[in-house]
């Protein structure tokens, strides 16, 4: 018990006051803890041990949980939530449908008032797009290229820099994932514009020519490895196809189970691996920590490789009095639930050696290749106000309302 104390400084010291003890002071740190995913646990944490939830559960934000069951989970509003006045909706359910489909039907019908995060099919989306209650938000995630540093040439910047910005990433998004991610430019999806990477295969070729590799030429062919799922391995090709046109390179991809990924991970047999991050929050050091994994950390691609597998609809009455959120079953963008191992000795780390704790280090470093940022969706009724989606997908309920005065707009033809 004192070795986990010291090794992670915190201690309940009576029923209200939990104690927390930082290596270093951080102004950030009271954000931090306000994210939703830290949540007081009340004694041992036991009940939460098989994973269910059930109705008995302590909550202090503005709803409580009111019931479990298989037809979904029920909401009702707080009475203890110190801030209950401004709470509108009396009630919010999430209900379980089979997949996207079932939601979209659901939605369209009437019977739901909301969905968030269904995998809709390339087609639907190209259908849904032009309706004003559609929304598409870049979701907190990252899907990219990191380096083995230790291999020449890859330890010099402009080779990583000349391979970054070789890549289109805008056919890799549109023609290989059918328009379900966005283009990553940089390593956070809410970057301003003095972090991102500019696009541009002539100071990709130049960049080369200064390091000896002019036209490609005697450039090693590079190790990709990848995961084994179908997605994954197109947008590899692709990949390797744009460093041939554009820089003369070859690649030779390398797909591998997580097993296989370890041990060459290990080895350090590989370029490049491919790797997916959650960005945790708004934070900058802690999403940069997130990416930039220490030793020995590991990364669940499994959550990355899916844009949530969780869908929220709303459906209301004729007052703020009942509001349903039904999740539907997402399945995978890319399919498989491997393991990324850490970065083990090669641990990344600014060129003072310091760790990179901001995107400007990270752009200026360039150790991995920011690729892609895997998109959510949103159908909101019009009537439903305040429900407004956030790139990390954690939409508070406790604005939303329901306009019972609105009406749908009439047809010009009509008077």
């Amino acid at each position: 018990e004192r070795t986990s104390e010291r090794k992670y400084g915190v201690e309940a010291i009576d029923n209200f006051t939990l104690k927390i003890s930082l290596v270093k002071p951080d102004k950030d740190f009271p954000a931090l803890v306000a994210h939703p995913i830290f949540r007081p646990i009340y004694g041992d944490g036991k009940e939460f041990e098989t994973g269910k939830l059930n109705a008995n559960i302590v909550t202090s934000g503005a709803f409580r949980v009111f019931s479990v069951g298989q037809d979904g989970i029920t909401l009702d509003r707080a009475e203890n939530y110190w801030n209950t006045e401004s709470v509108e909706i009396e009630r919010v359910r999430f209900v379980p449908t089979e997949n996207a489909e079932k939601a979209l039907e659901a939605y369209r019908a009437g019977e739901v008032d909301a969905v968030t995060n269904a995998d809709f099919e390339p087609l639907a989306l190209k259908l849904l797009t032009p309706y004003e209650d559609f929304q598409r938000t870049p979701h907190a995630a990252l899907n990219f290229y990191e380096f083995n540093l230790k291999k020449p040439p890859f330890d010099d910047r402009r080779v990583r820099e000349a391979l970054a910005i070789a890549i289109e990433r805008e056919r890799l998004t549109e023609d290989e994932m059918g328009g379900a991610s966005q283009p990553a430019f940089s390593f956070l999806p809410f970057s301003n514009e003095k972090t991102k990477l500019v696009q541009d295969a002539n100071r990709a070729k130049n960049l080369l020519a200064e390091t000896g590799f002019a036209k490609g030429e005697n450039f090693p062919t590079i190790k990709l490895l990848v995961n084994r799922n179908n997605v994954q391995q197109r947008i590899a090709r692709s990949v390797a196809k744009m460093w041939k046109q554009n820089l003369n390179i070859e690649t030779e991809i390398i797909v591998k189970d997580s097993t296989e990924i370890t041990s060459a991970w290990a080895s350090d047999d590989y370029a490049l691996v491919r790797r997916g991050a959650v960005i945790p929050t708004t934070n900058e050091s802690a999403n940069m920590s997130a990416i930039f994994l220490p030793e020995d950390e590991v990364i669940p691609d499994a959550t990355i490789d899916k844009s949530i597998e969780k869908g929220e609809v709303l459906q209301s009455g004729n007052s703020n009095t009942a509001v349903t959120v039904v999740a539907s079953e997402q399945s995978k963008i890319e399919g498989d639930a491997n393991q990324m191992p850490s970065e083990n000795s090669n641990t990344k780390t600014a060129a003072d050696g310091g760790t990179i704790s901001t995107e400007a280090q990270a752009i200026v470093e360039l150790h991995a290749i920011p690729l892609y940022f895997p998109t959510s969706y949103s159908l909101v009724k019009p009537y439903i106000q305040g429900f407004d989606i956030n790139v990390l997908d954690a939409p508070s309920l406790k604005n939303v309302k329901i306009d019972n005065s609105w009406q749908p707009k009439k047809a010009k033809s009509e008077s």
